[in-house]
């Protein structure tokens, strides 16, 4: 119960001021920067735990985390803004959306084998650099997606309104899964993840679903429909659990059970977006493409 008070004292002030700051963007208070401040936080946050995952013996760990963050932040603006250049055109959108989807997948293998290598000390120098650099890449592609998913016309309101229901819908899946994990689960879903159970998913499947299909009948936006928004969630739910075993599985490399101690109950900002690491290139592409 300790564990479930703190993941609720934690979680759900942290929920709430994430759908305010997309909330005050929806009404325009925050003309889109409620979105980037969320983004770059959680994105930063995730990385500074990331790059002190390997073992590197010698130099400072705090400037070589900081430095990094600096690359993120560069990596971001600029994929934004050269992506943004090419979504004028229905196939282009299709074939950059279908690259960042692609690379965030290649990278996710390349960032698993790298820590590897980088938790090697008689080697781990030259490889930890080479970590970090495909760790910023690897966590700049989905932030990159959730910012260019936002700033996405044809929506009657908002692109906010499609980032706002998929992040709902990933936390209500996650949540979903662990509840009847935790009390009804019997069968495991992957040895990655012992605690992670074949009814937890189910559930978040169902859960994901749910929500989806209620914010669009809600939004009642032609754009995006109940039907459109009860695919999506089942397949949010899917992917978002895949994101999540393989980040589990790079902490299980260096003997981790959680990525950070920033948040008491809900590990670190690594372990809070880790499902929507996979899931926003996965939105953004579809919404490309449903649009068609």
């Amino acid at each position: 119960m300790k564990g479930l008070a703190n993941r609720m004292k934690w979680g759900v002030p942290i929920l709430i001021i994430s759908v305010g700051l997309l909330s005050a963007d929806l009404y325009g208070w925050l003309d889109g920067y409620g979105l980037w401040i969320l983004s770059l936080t959680f994105g930063a946050g995730a990385i500074f735990e990331a790059i002190s995952f390997p073992p590197l013996p010698g130099g400072s760990l705090r400037a070589r985390q900081l430095s990094w963050i600096l690359v993120y932040a560069m990596v971001v603006t600029y994929l934004v803004q050269r992506c943004t250049s090419f979504f004028g055109d229905a196939v282009t959108s299709v074939e950059v959306s279908s690259s960042l989807l692609g690379a965030v997948l290649l990278l996710s293998t390349l960032v698993s084998t790298t820590l590897g290598f980088a938790s090697n000390r008689s080697k781990g120098k030259l490889w930890t650099r080479v970590y970090s650099l495909l760790t910023v890449l690897w966590l700049s592609i989905p932030i990159s997606c959730t910012l260019l998913l936002a700033s996405l016309e044809g929506m009657e309101t908002s692109g906010i309104h499609l980032v706002l229901c998929t992040v709902l819908m990933v936390k209500g899946s996650d949540t979903g899964a662990y509840f009847v994990g935790r009390n009804f689960g019997r069968r495991p879903l992957h040895p990655i993840s012992p605690k992670k159970t074949i009814e937890g998913l189910l559930a978040g499947i169902a859960s994901a679903a749910a929500i989806g299909y209620l914010y669009a009948e809600q939004l009642a936006d032609p754009g995006f429909t109940p039907g459109m928004a009860l695919f999506i969630g089942v397949l949010v739910a899917v992917v978002g659990q895949i994101s999540d075993l393989q980040e589990s599985a790079l902490k299980r490399r260096v003997g981790r059970k959680d990525s950070g101690e920033t948040i008491p109950g809900l590990g670190g900002a690594l372990d809070m977006i880790d499902s929507l690491i996979l899931v926003m290139p996965m939105v953004l592409w579809l919404r490309i493409v449903l649009d068609q």
